[in-house]
């Protein structure tokens, strides 16, 4: 009986190249090397060596994007603007026709800017808002009563309004707040505060604002107050979830929820956009420059012209 040898074709492999042949193959740098595989490009590690097989390196560099790139594409800020409506460090310079040490200065002081990953973008129209002094339009007359339309509409004069706004400066881990306190819409009082908070959560600062505009009302003793902010969804309710929160915030939240429970039958929350020209309102934007000022507790009496 004969016996009969059955092969089976196998296609060779391709061989497995060294960390200097795939350098030359490919054309790149030892750094550009070394960050390939910072960012988990495809290698194998026999002993302490490191081998490459040329098609999984190749595809992979295919869809590969810098981690820079990357957190750049993905960025968006606390009102939902990308880095297209951000300028470089350059552009800022020109525009307001300063050196880069002033600018480094003017940045630790709380002037705005979002630092993604390695670089610094900078958003004209807010630096604008930081440093702008007096109003946009002439003086004429009081102009509280237009601003708070039509929201005011069927708001007694008597009713006191606070708008709020809250900022995170990233840069310096700082939490600041604005109010705007609006009473027989005829005057209106700024405050601004700060607090000295880590946290991945910027939207704690508007959190932390609403919380000045309690203990306003609190201390103030107001019967019913409207408190105006930017999040439309806390018109329809607020509830916290204290524990999801870190540990130094939670605090200022318990203390929230308390004077939330205390006050919130005599608390209206009502959003921003319901207000004449939305976001762009002169009230709200002063609220938003003064979160901006991270300042403890100022007081300031704020006469608004149309």
């Amino acid at each position: 009986m004969s016996v009969i040898d059955i092969k089976t074709k196998q296609k060779s492999p391709a061989a497995l190249l060294l960390r200097g042949e795939l350098i030359g193959k490919l054309k790149l740098s030892k750094a550009q090397m070394n960050a390939y595989l910072k960012d988990g490009m495809p290698h194998y590690l026999i002993g302490n060596e490191y081998r490459f097989l040329e098609n999984e390196v190749v595809k992979w560099l295919e869809t590969y994007r810098p981690p820079q790139q990357r957190l750049e594409s993905e960025f968006r800020d606390k009102k939902g603007r990308t880095l297209k409506e951000y300028v470089t460090q350059k552009v800022v310079l020109a525009t307001l026709r300063i050196t880069k040490e002033t600018l480094q200065g003017l940045s630790k002081r709380g002037m705005p800017f979002e630092r993604v990953g390695e670089k610094e973008f900078f958003h004209i129209q807010d630096i604008l808002d930081y440093f702008r002094k007096g109003s946009l339009t002439p003086a004429t007359g009081p102009a509280t009563e237009e601003c708070l339309t039509p929201l005011g509409n069927n708001v007694p004069k008597d009713v006191p309004i606070i708008i709020v706004d809250g900022s995170y400066n990233f840069n310096n881990q700082t939490a600041g707040s604005g109010l705007i306190l609006i009473e027989n819409r005829e005057t209106a009082m700024g405050v601004s505060n700060v607090r000295k908070i880590a946290t991945t959560k910027p939207h704690v600062s508007e959190l932390l604002a609403l919380l000045d505009a309690l203990k306003l009302m609190k201390k103030k003793k107001f019967n019913k107050t409207i408190i105006v902010n930017d999040q439309k969804s806390w018109s329809n309710g607020i509830t916290i979830d204290v524990n999801s929160y870190e540990g130094p915030i939670k605090t200022y939240l318990l203390e929230f929820n308390q004077l939330w429970t205390e006050l919130k039958g005599k608390v209206v929350v009502k959003y921003a956009g319901e207000m004449n020209n939305g976001k762009k309102n002169l009230l709200y934007q002063k609220a938003h420059s003064l979160s901006r000022e991270y300042e403890k507790e100022v007081f300031k009496e704020i006469k608004f012209l149309s």
